[in-house]
């Protein structure tokens, strides 16, 4: 039910005002606290979300360098890309091959030898087979008859979805045409050799190019390789081979990629600052100085003690030494990786070559650890795992957050529903005043008017 209000009508009182006014103050004392709390936990809410972000990136970068085949990026080369071109991989170990290529792989490929005058023109005189196969496949056939066309019989031929491609090539010229068909394997190779088994057409196809095996030598067998294709991942260990052209020897030399290596570490120190330089800056606490009350304003994560623990034991695990390691290193500053004093991390790149041309080995053990025993960067991987894990501190918190939201959302509500309230019977209270004022006058003009009567 509506309520009706009377603004001061017998009074004089400015009610609504009087009223309004009244429920901004209740409304402060039940609700604005609340909001001003509840704000201070979204933007508390928003840092932690946007802080985990963080250390998801920091995490993504260390586990780039904790794989011990994968620590330390290889480069490969080739003495001659015309013949052999190299691409180095996961596992590829230092060093020199030199490889000798007498034959490339290759398809099969059948044309025919007669030519017609059209896409369109039919290229059998009746019904029959055209059927084909590939290395010791199954026979494929395709049913020709006098209305099959050589545009038809080539999108039949891909229509079978074979390891086969067929196409119509015009031999001749726009004015004198000579259309013929062409159907190669599309996988070299002699396990993806082409055979022409019934051929019922006009056209007399023919293989005119066997499938062939790659074949070169490799320094230090005695027996030359085989394969069925011209890329080559099995012979030199972590390094693709892209067989161009018969030649060699060609050199194949894979050695440390030392400008990967750096960008790789300076990737771990850039996420490392990103997030120490998130929490600074949500963490400042500053006082307004122009003001005569002082106020002091502080960010949402300043006071957080959950995150400074998380950055604590990040800052720890960066700097602490690995036991247990037979290189040469124990500490990720003694590669360059080193802590400074405004709690960042900085890479002396030209110290970290030096450790890499000094001893490479102790260089991957210290990222990616050897058997048993972890890395620095699997020890930073364990620990980031753990606080951003399931059941972890970030996790924790952020339901902390979330459950202190979920209180204050449900005060507010009740808050708004009090003043709510306290308006409508502040308004009942002012109206039942003006009814009184109004009868009370009423009152007393009769008496006046009764009065001036009897006189």
């Amino acid at each position: 039910m509506a309520s009706i209000t009377i603004g001061g009508l017998a009074t004089g009182l400015d009610t609504n005002s009087i009223v309004s006014q009244l429920v901004a103050l209740e409304r402060r004392r039940s609700v604005g606290l609340l909001q001003i709390d509840q704000l201070e936990q979204q933007a508390k809410q928003s840092a932690l979300a946007t802080f985990g972000t963080k250390l998801a990136d920091l995490l993504a970068a260390v586990d780039k360098l904790r794989d011990p085949s994968n620590a330390l990026a290889r480069t490969a080369t080739s003495s001659d890309e015309t013949t052999i071109g190299a691409t180095a991989g996961s596992g590829a170990l230092l060093g020199t091959t030199e490889i000798t290529v007498s034959q490339l792989a290759r398809n099969a490929i059948a044309v025919s030898g007669t030519g017609v005058a059209s896409e369109d023109a039919t290229i059998a005189a009746g019904a029959g087979s055209f059927s084909f196969r590939i290395g010791t496949g199954d026979v494929q056939t395709i049913a020709v008859d006098a209305s099959t066309t050589l545009e038809g019989l080539a999108t039949a031929i891909n229509d079978l979805g074979v390891g086969a491609s067929a196409t119509v090539v015009n031999l001749g010229t726009a004015s004198s045409p000579d259309y013929r068909l062409r159907l190669a394997t599309r996988e070299t190779g002699t396990s993806n050799d082409l055979t022409i088994v019934a051929d019922d057409t006009t056209l007399g196809v023919t293989v005119t190019q066997t499938a062939l095996n790659a074949t070169f030598t490799v320094s230090g067998f005695a027996t030359a390789f085989s394969r069925e294709s011209n890329i080559v991942n099995d012979v030199v260990s972590g390094v693709t081979l892209s067989l161009n052209a018969t030649g060699g020897p060609v050199k194949i030399g894979v050695t440390t990629d030392t400008a990967k290596v750096t960008q790789d570490v300076q990737a771990v120190a850039d996420a490392y600052n990103a997030l120490v330089a998130f929490v600074d800056a949500q963490s400042e606490v500053s006082q307004d100085t122009t003001s005569t009350d002082g106020d002091v304003t502080a960010g949402p994560l300043a006071f957080d003690s959950t995150v400074r623990s998380i950055v604590d034991g990040l800052r720890t695990a960066f700097s602490s030494a690995i036991d247990g390691l037979p290189g040469d290193y124990s500490l990720l500053a003694e590669a360059g990786l080193e802590s400074t004093r405004d709690g960042t991390l900085k890479l002396d790149a030209a110290k970290l070559v030096a450790a890499l041309a000094n001893d490479e080995a102790g260089v991957s053990q210290l990222f990616g650890g050897v058997g048993a025993t972890g890395g620095a960067f699997d020890s930073i991987h364990d620990y980031l795992t753990g606080v951003t894990g399931s059941g972890g501190l970030l996790e924790s918190r952020t339901k902390s957050v979330t459950y202190i939201l979920s209180t204050l959302t449900e005060r507010i509500a009740a808050g708004e529903r009090s003043v709510t309230s306290f308006e409508e019977d502040l308004r009942a209270q002012f109206t039942r005043l003006e009814v009184l004022v109004s009868q009370l006058q009423s009152q007393g003009s009769f008496l006046l008017s009764a009065l001036g009567k009897t006189a």
